[in-house]
């Protein structure tokens, strides 16, 4: 996932659309979709067919039929249900024509070109693994994304849930180091306005929230914490968009735009619907007129809003989340024109899933879990068995087998088949690298 800078390579100026395209990909695609589809009816078919056995002329107490589960934190519903669908969009980004020969030479390495050495060499590494096995690295990819995604959206809760966010965690630092080239953090040109420090460090962090122990989403500290650390980070952008040297106060620059202008500027030339091309445009051109005035308003609202965050201004707070919100809409419009609209776009860039991060804490502030239901109430919580009730002798695994039957359901069997897509992509891209 990389998010569009300034610094596009070559050929970028065409924009590739989501179908049609390089033929040996769309099979291999189709065949290896067809293969997961058939599986998981299989798989479907088998669970159907076991549960009717095992649970034949059985008669449960109805006093404990049911099994009640705690409902998910809203915050962290909100922070998983997010990301999952973005990890999917991604996926979606990830199937357009030109991904399988053009993802090297017209993102991956023109994100790096002015980092320094050794992280050119660690996303050259990258880059050579995907021109030598570029259908298959392209299936892996939409494979794992596909697989990440749909696992976050449904495993709302235990260790299935957790180990999706982990999940998240671990391909968002290999994309962040090899993809984005550390998002940039590196090169000259630094700014929160472009992406830095790059989209998928944002889809570490949510995967991370995701993967934390839910009693963690029963106080409001955790959305405390959040938010604390969301507000150092914009007073660390804050510093880096104030630095002179990067060109960021100057709308323009011997006559040429400056980045921020630059970059807007050239975004609203791809092809796009006409009033978003406007809007960029338009704000282009105020910026090359306005640049030190622009510059001015971002740095002194970075660092106030996160001075408020990292201080804790219970008052402020949310006042502060709505105008940093807004901030970002304004920013993913005007900027950075939604992100994936421009040349191989490969996620909406960074500031949807800073909204997230962001949403999610103030969220956990004031929400916690629900109250758990009193004692004696007739239900069960999740986890806890319920008492035999069998006719006649059976064997000890009887109960047991039909409890775990009980317990998987169709969420759970789609969460396992995302986690066969992760395992798909994974190994395509081990056999690749050997």
């Amino acid at each position: 996932m990389i998010y569009p800078m300034t610094r596009l390579g070559p050929g970028m100026e065409h924009r590739y659309g989501p179908f049609g395209g390089h033929s040996p990909f769309w099979s291999a695609l189709i065949h290896q979709g067809i293969l997961v589809v058939v599986i998981f009816i299989e798989l479907a078919v088998v669970l159907a067919i076991l549960r009717g056995l095992l649970t034949v002329q059985r008669n449960p107490d109805p006093g404990h039929a049911g099994v009640q589960v705690e409902a998910e934190p809203v915050a962290r519903r909100v922070v998983r249900i997010g990301f999952g669908v973005l990890w999917l969009f991604d996926a979606v980004l990830q199937v357009q024509s030109g991904m399988v020969s053009g993802l090297p030479s017209q993102v991956i390495i023109p994100a790096a070109a002015t980092s320094p050495r050794w992280v050119r060499h660690l996303v050259d590494l990258g880059a050579q693994v995907w021109v030598t096995h570029p259908v298959q690295m392209a299936l892996a990819v939409v494979w794992v994304q596909s697989g990440i995604g749909l696992w976050m959206l449904t495993a709302p809760h235990g260790r299935w849930s957790r180990c999706a966010g982990m999940a998240s965690v671990s391909w968002g630092l290999t994309v962040w180091v090899f993809g984005e080239a550390f998002g940039g953090v590196f090169a000259p040109g630094l700014s929160w306005m472009s992406g830095a420090p790059g989209a998928v460090a944002f889809y570490c962090a949510g995967g991370l929230l995701v993967a934390l122990p839910e009693r963690a989403w029963s106080r409001p500290r955790l959305g405390r914490v959040v938010l604390a650390a969301m507000g150092a980070f914009f007073m660390g952008m804050a510093v880096v968009q104030a630095l002179p040297y990067d060109g960021l106060w100057h709308g323009r620059q011997h006559g040429a735009p400056g980045v921020v202008a630059g970059m807007a500027e050239q975004m609203a030339r791809y092809r796009q619907p006409g009033f978003l091309a406007g809007w960029v445009s338009a704000f282009a051109s105020f910026d090359m007129a306005h640049g030190f005035a622009v510059n001015l308003f971002m740095v002194v609202t970075l660092a106030g809003a996160g001075a408020i965050l990292l201080g804790g201004w219970s008052r402020l707070l949310r006042p502060v989340v709505v105008v940093t919100l807004a901030l970002c809409l304004a920013d993913w419009l005007l900027v950075q024109d939604l992100g994936f609209l421009g040349g191989l776009g490969t996620d909406p860039n960074s500031m949807v899933p800073i909204a997230l991060v962001i949403g999610s804490g103030c969220l956990a502030t004031a929400h916690g879990r629900p109250p758990e239901p009193a004692a004696g109430s007739g239900q069960l919580t999740a986890g806890r068995a319920p008492p035999r009730t069998a006719v006649g002798r059976e064997s000890a695994w009887g109960p047991v087998i039909r409890q775990w039957l009980a317990a998987v359901t169709l969420r759970t069997l789609v969460s396992a088949a995302a986690f066969g897509l992760i395992l798909l992509g994974a190994g395509s891209i081990a056999l690749a690298q050997t």
